[in-house]
């Protein structure tokens, strides 16, 4: 896919962007809460970014699937894509932020089981939020990076993905029976604690895995149904005037995954990043977080105020995104065959 004719690179920094906006509430110690939870109350702008990532990754890695060798040729894509730079930001985290500023001296620190335990986060499978001692007066104490919440739900993604294009049939009929066994899924879900498991699987694994299914679906029909986007968004409006209920969420999934994918796909003639800077968006997802709380640790937004908190996160965590990219994550991608476009 040519990445100058799609919008795939810039929505999803603007999504990575979201979720480090929507923390700056909790992390600022705001007592406001994220406007849009606030004022439509079907998600939170963070919730939004997640969505946005979900739907755009299940379009990309369709894709990447159909042009793979075969299964080890998947994951070794998946695998390049993901580990080498959360390998980095688990060891920046624990090295570098635990070590500066925990409040534990430096040997019981590196001792202390937590910190051992949080090593198990760049398994992208347990993901362990709290490191002894770590930003003790913080509006939210010991968590240091509590965004990787969905990456074990994005790995299921993959593993799901993987297991449909083994069986038997042709890969867009799998699709579309899973997506809309999930939507009968969240539409007859009762109400309970989005954690509980109802019918083996809770309220995320169905909601994400959703919106995951809904651009995996559009990926493999691509050749005969393109996602409207005016459409998308009048069931997105539609979506967020609705009463609360299981009715409003497929709304809200089908209709906002169809407008994020068709303003990704639609040939705008808006400014575009340079392509020379690449993909920020994953750094900007792992190192937002962190650097956030590492802002808070010294009061930034006590002395500027939440604008101006959210513009020194914002800078910073930019910052290390492109460190991120050009150290980490250019040159472990380098290791695709000359060509390949990378998801």
């Amino acid at each position: 896919m040519d990445r100058r004719a799609n919008y795939f690179d810039e929505l999803r920094l603007l999504a990575a962007w979201l979720v480090l906006f929507s923390h700056c509430y909790p992390l600022s110690g705001s007592a406001l809460g994220d406007p849009f939870a606030r004022s439509i109350g079907i998600d939170t702008l963070g919730g939004v970014g997640v969505a946005i990532f979900f739907v755009l990754s299940g379009y990309l890695v369709t894709l990447s699937w159909e042009r793979s060798t075969g299964t080890i040729d998947f994951f070794w894509k998946r695998a390049r894509r993901i580990y080498p730079a959360l390998g980095a930001c688990v060891c920046v985290c624990v090295c570098v932020i635990g070590f500066w500023l925990s409040s534990l001296d430096p040997a019981a620190f590196f001792q202390h089981p937590q910190t051992r335990e949080y090593f198990k986060t760049a398994t992208a499978w347990s993901i362990k939020f709290v490191l002894p001692g770590a930003f003790p007066h913080n509006p939210l104490p010991g968590t240091v990076n509590g965004s990787l919440w969905s990456l074990p739900y994005e790995l299921r993604c993959y593993l799901c993905l993987a297991l449909l294009g083994l069986l038997p049939i042709a890969l867009r009929w799998k699709v579309a029976a899973t997506t809309t066994l999930l939507a009968l899924y969240l539409f007859s879900r009762p109400q309970m604690p989005v954690f509980d498991r109802y019918l083996g699987i809770d309220y995320y694994h169905a909601k994400l895995g959703l919106f995951f299914a809904i651009g995996a679906t559009y990926a493999s029909w691509r050749k005969h149904i393109r996602p409207m986007c005016w459409l998308g968004l009048a069931g997105t409006v539609a979506a967020c005037t609705m009463a609360d209920s299981s009715v409003r969420t497929i709304v809200w999934v089908v209709s906002f995954s169809t407008f994020a994918l068709g303003v990704a796909l639609v040939p705008w003639h808006f400014p575009k990043l340079p392509e020379r800077m690449g993909d920020w968006s994953y750094g900007l997802y792992l190192y937002g977080f962190p650097t956030q709380q590492v802002v808070a640790h010294f009061d930034v937004a006590k002395s500027l105020s939440l604008p101006g908190y959210v513009v020194v996160c914002t800078f910073a965590s930019l910052t290390l995104a492109a460190l991120s990219w050009f150290v980490v994550e250019r040159p472990a991608l380098a290791f695709e065959r000359k060509g390949a476009r990378q998801s």
